[in-house]
C-alpha cells in the first residue's frame, strides 16, 4: 500500500509546502505537527495530503508529532492567509505561522494558563477598609473595588494596577477573599449597568440600513464626524447580529492604546457575553487564551489590531473597522499588509457585512463609496445633543512673540480652562524634549550613525535617542565637530511643553502621554482613569491621544506644530495632516461644554486649515482626489515597491539595477521607475532603496510581481541584500 504522504507548510522563506510522511500519525489539514527540518525540529501545519510525491519515498522523513488535543485551524482561515500571502508576495509558510500567537509557534503543547476570579468572602465583607495599612494603596483599591463590583477577573484586577493580583492573592491568604476558575473574557457581574442611549435619527438610519443587509456581503463606510456616535452604532449592531445564538463579531481598532477603552464600553454593554483583546500588550499566555477562545468560538466578540483579521472565527457574522483611515493597519514588514483590505476580502468570502467607521475616510475608501463600491452612511451631528463641533483658530506664529513656543491667545486660554476647572489637551507630534542637540559656533547637529536622522534630546534620561532605531548615547558635553562647550537643545518636543507648562502654570496639574511616558503597562489606563475623574487639568501627548477617546471635561485642544507634513515630498502627507487634526480637534467639547481648538501654524491661509476650520471633510476630500487623478496617484493606480537593503550601497544598487531591468523587460503593462533612494536614505545602520511599479491594472501588476520575484528568488545577486516586495505601499 502506498504511504500517506502530509503536505506541510514550515515558517521558511520559501513558497512552497514540504512532503512528510505520516509514521503512522492521524492529523487533519490545520493541524499542528512537529517535523525534522535539516540539524533542528520545526513546527508546522497540515495543508493536505498526496500519495505521491515528486522526491523518492526513502528520502522523506516521517513526523514527529502531532498535536491531536488542540483545534486545526479552519479552512476559512488557511485560504484568506494564502490569499494574503499571494496577494502580497509573501512565503505562505512565513505568513501562516506569524498569523499565530508565539505559543503556537513554539514546541510544546499549546496550553494557556488558567483564569480565575475573585470575590470577597463573608468575614471579608466585615472588615473596614481602616485595617488595611495605609501605605498598601494597591490592596486598598483591590479591597474597594471587590467591596462595589462582587467578582474581579484577572484581567480587571490588572486594569486596577499592575500589582492587584498578588494584593487579591493575599487578600485569599489572609481569608478575606477566595478566588475561582473562570473562563476569560466572562464578566459575570458589572459594576453597574450602561444606560442606553437615544439613537439620533443619523444613527438609526444608519442601524437599519445595515440590518436590512445584514445576510450579505456588504461594504459600509460609516462617515461621521467626531463625537458623532459611530460607536452607538457599533454596539447596536453587535446586538442584533449576536442575538444568534453561536454569532462572532471581530471589531478591529489601529492601536493598541483604544482597545481597553473600547473593551471597557463593550463590557458595559454586553454584561454577559464573553468577549476578548488581541493586541501586543497581552502576555504571551493570555494571547493564546484569547485566541483558542475565539477559534473555538466561545468569545462572541473580538476586539484586536491588526493580526487580528487572521485569527480563526468559526461563526464571524459581522467586521467592524474602527478608525479604518488609520496607518497603523498596514504591516510594515515581513508580510506588508493591510488589514483593512484583507477584513473587505474576508467578509466578501464569507457573504457578511463589513462596517468601515472614520471621522476622515482614507482617500481610497472614500473614492469608492463615491463611485459605488462602498455604501456611504453619513452622521453629521453629534451624539450629544448639547454638544457642538468645536471652533477652531487658527494663529499666524510669524505675526506674535512665542513665549517658549506658545502663542499668547493659548496661554490665555489654558488660563481660562484653569479658571473654570475644565481640562485641555495639547497635542505636538514630537516626543522627548527638543528634536535636536545644536552647537553655537559651528551648528553641528547630533546626527544618528546608523539613520539619515538626528539624535532626539531627553533631558530626563540625560540621553539622546534616535526614534528609529532606538539607538543611544549620553549627551556630550562639548561639541564633537570644534570643542564648544555652548551647546543647546532646540525645537520642542513633549518633554519640553510639558516643563514649560510647569512653569507658567505652576497650578496645574499636568500629564504627558507618548511612548516613553506609558512604556509600563497599564500605564496608559491609569492616567485616562485620572483625566476622567478630573484629576488632570493639562495632557501633554503625541498622536496616540489625537483619536477615540471621550474626555467630556475637556473644552480646550491646542496644536504646537503641524507644518513640517505641509513640505513633506511624501504625497499622503497632507491627507495623514488632516486627519490627524481632524481628529484631535474633536477631543473639544464632546459634552455640553463649548470646545475651542488652537492651532499654531506659519501658514494660517493653507488650503487645509480652510478646510479644517469648516470642518468640510468632504470638499477637501474631493478635491484631494481631483488632484490625486490629475497626477495618476492612487487610488487611480496601483503601486507597488521592490525594497532593499545592505550594509553596502553598492550591493543595493546592484541588485536594484538588475531588478529594474528585469521588471521593465517582464511587463509592457506597468511603468517601472529607475531605482531610487528613500527620503531615510540610511536605516538602523542599513543603506536603502527601491524600485517603484505602476498602472492602472491591477492584474497587470501582480502578473508581474509573480514573475519577477519567482525570478529573483535563489539568484546570487538577492542573495547579498535583504529585499522584500511591498503592494499598495504607504511609506516612500
Amino acid at each position: 500500500m502506498p504511504k500517506t504522504i502530509l503536505k506541510i507548510a514550515l515558517d521558511v522563506p520559501l513558497d512552497r509546502l514540504f512532503d512528510y510522511l505520516s509514521g503512522g500519525l492521524s492529523a487533519q489539514i490545520g493541524q499542528r505537527v512537529l517535523v525534522p527540518f535539516g540539524r533542528r525540529s520545526q513546527i508546522g501545519i497540515v495543508m493536505g495530503f498526496a500519495e505521491t510525491s515528486e522526491f523518492a519515498i526513502e528520502k522523506l522523513k516521517p513526523v514527529t508529532q502531532v498535536f491531536a488535543d488542540e483545534l486545526p485551524i479552519n479552512t476559512e482561515t488557511l485560504n484568506l492567509i494564502k490569499f494574503s500571502a499571494d496577494y502580497y508576495q509573501y512565503p505562505f509558510g512565513q505568513a501562516l505561522l506569524s498569523a499565530l500567537p508565539s505559543r503556537l509557534r513554539q514546541i510544546a503543547p499549546a496550553v494557556s494558563r488558567k483564569q480565575f476570579a475573585y470575590q470577597l468572602t463573608e468575614f471579608g465583607r466585615t472588615q473596614g477598609i481602616e485595617l488595611i495599612p495605609k501605605r498598601q494603596l494597591v490592596t486598598r483599591r483591590v479591597f474597594e473595588a471587590l467591596l462595589a463590583s462582587e467578582l474581579l477577573t484577572e484581567a480587571e484586577l490588572d486594569a486596577i494596577s499592575t500589582g492587584a493580583r498578588k494584593a487579591a492573592k493575599q487578600l485569599v491568604l489572609d481569608g478575606w477573599a477566595s478566588s475561582k476558575q473562570v473562563q476569560a473574557g466572562l464578566r459575570v457581574l458589572e459594576l453597574q449597568s450602561a444606560t442606553e442611549p437615544d439613537l439620533n435619527d443619523e444613527q438609526a438610519y444608519a442601524v437599519e440600513q445595515i440590518v436590512q443587509t445584514s445576510t450579505e456581503f456588504k461594504a459600509w463606510l460609516l462617515h461621521g464626524i467626531t463625537g458623532s456616535g459611530k460607536t452607538e452604532v457599533y454596539i447596536r449592531l453587535m446586538q442584533h447580529f449576536l442575538a444568534s445564538k453561536d454569532a462572532q463579531v471581530l471589531v478591529l481598532v489601529p492601536e493598541i492604546n483604544l482597545t481597553p477603552q473600547l473593551e471597557s464600553r463593550f463590557r458595559s454593554r454586553f454584561a454577559n457575553i464573553p468577549l476578548v483583546s488581541l493586541h501586543s500588550n497581552l502576555s504571551e499566555s493570555e494571547r493564546l487564551h484569547h485566541w483558542q477562545m475565539a477559534q473555538s468560538g466561545a468569545a462572541k466578540i473580538v476586539i484586536g489590531t491588526r493580526l487580528s483579521i487572521f485569527t480563526p472565527l468559526p461563526n464571524l457574522k459581522l467586521i467592524i473597522i474602527d478608525e479604518e483611515h488609520d496607518g497603523s493597519y498596514k504591516q510594515q514588514d515581513s508580510m506588508r499588509y493591510h488589514a483593512r483590505d484583507i477584513a473587505l476580502m474576508r467578509a466578501k468570502r464569507l457573504n457578511i457585512p463589513v462596517v468601515l467607521g472614520s471621522a476622515t475616510p482614507a482617500l481610497e475608501s472614500w473614492h469608492n463609496a463615491t463611485a459605488s463600491k462602498y455604501n456611504l452612511l453619513s452622521l453629521n451631528q453629534r451624539a450629544v445633543t448639547a454638544a457642538q463641533l468645536p471652533n477652531i483658530e487658527c494663529i499666524d506664529t510669524t505675526k506674535v512673540n512665542l513665549q517658549q513656543g506658545l502663542t499668547p491667545q493659548l496661554i490665555t486660554a489654558l488660563k481660562l480652562r484653569l479658571a473654570r476647572k475644565e481640562q485641555s489637551l495639547l497635542f505636538i507630534n514630537r516626543r522627548g524634549y527638543s528634536p535636536v542637540l545644536l552647537c553655537s559656533a559651528c551648528h553641528w547637529i547630533a546626527p544618528c550613525m546608523r539613520c539619515s536622522s538626528r539624535l532626539v534630546v531627553h533631558l530626563r534620561q540625560r540621553k539622546l535617542r534616535c526614534h528609529h532605531c532606538s539607538h543611544e548615547q549620553k549627551i556630550p558635553l562639548q561639541c564633537p565637530s570644534c570643542g564648544n562647550a555652548d551647546l543647546h537643545p532646540t525645537g520642542h518636543g513633549t518633554q519640553r511643553l510639558e516643563q514649560t507648562l510647569a512653569q507658567l502654570l505652576p497650578t496645574a496639574r499636568i500629564a504627558r502621554v507618548d511612548r516613553d511616558s506609558i512604556s509600563r503597562k497599564n500605564a496608559l489606563v491609569e492616567i485616562l482613569d485620572k483625566v476622567h475623574n478630573q484629576e488632570i487639568d493639562i495632557l501633554v501627548g503625541t498622536q496616540m491621544l489625537a483619536k477615540g477617546h471621550d474626555f467630556p471635561n475637556l473644552t480646550l485642544v491646542g496644536v504646537i506644530d503641524t507644518d513640517s507634513a505641509l513640505h513633506s515630498p511624501d504625497f499622503r502627507a497632507s491627507e495623514r495632516l488632516f486627519a490627524q487634526l481632524m481628529q484631535v480637534a474633536g477631543r473639544a467639547g464632546r459634552a455640553d461644554k463649548a470646545g475651542q481648538v488652537i492651532i499654531q501654524t506659519q501658514f494660517p491661509e493653507h488650503v487645509l486649515f480652510n478646510a479644517l476650520r469648516s470642518q468640510d471633510y468632504v470638499s477637501y476630500a474631493d478635491a484631494m482626489l481631483q488632484e490625486r487623478e490629475q497626477v495618476q496617484f492612487p487610488p487611480y493606480v496601483f503601486m507597488a515597491l521592490l525594497r532593499a537593503e545592505a550594509n553596502d550601497f553598492a550591493l543595493v544598487q546592484q541588485f536594484l539595477n538588475h531588478a529594474f531591468k528585469l521588471a521593465r523587460d517582464l511587463s509592457a503593462e506597468v511603468t517601472v521607475y529607475d531605482p531610487i533612494r528613500p527620503q531615510m536614505e540610511r536605516l538602523k545602520g542599513m543603506e536603502r532603496g527601491h524600485v517603484l511599479m505602476q498602472t492602472s491594472n491591477r492584474s497587470a501588476l501582480q502578473k508581474l510581481l509573480r514573475n519577477l520575484v519567482s525570478q529573483l528568488r535563489g539568484q546570487a545577486i538577492a542573495a547579498k541584500v535583504r529585499w522584500a516586495i511591498d503592494v499598495d505601499p504607504l511609506e516612500f
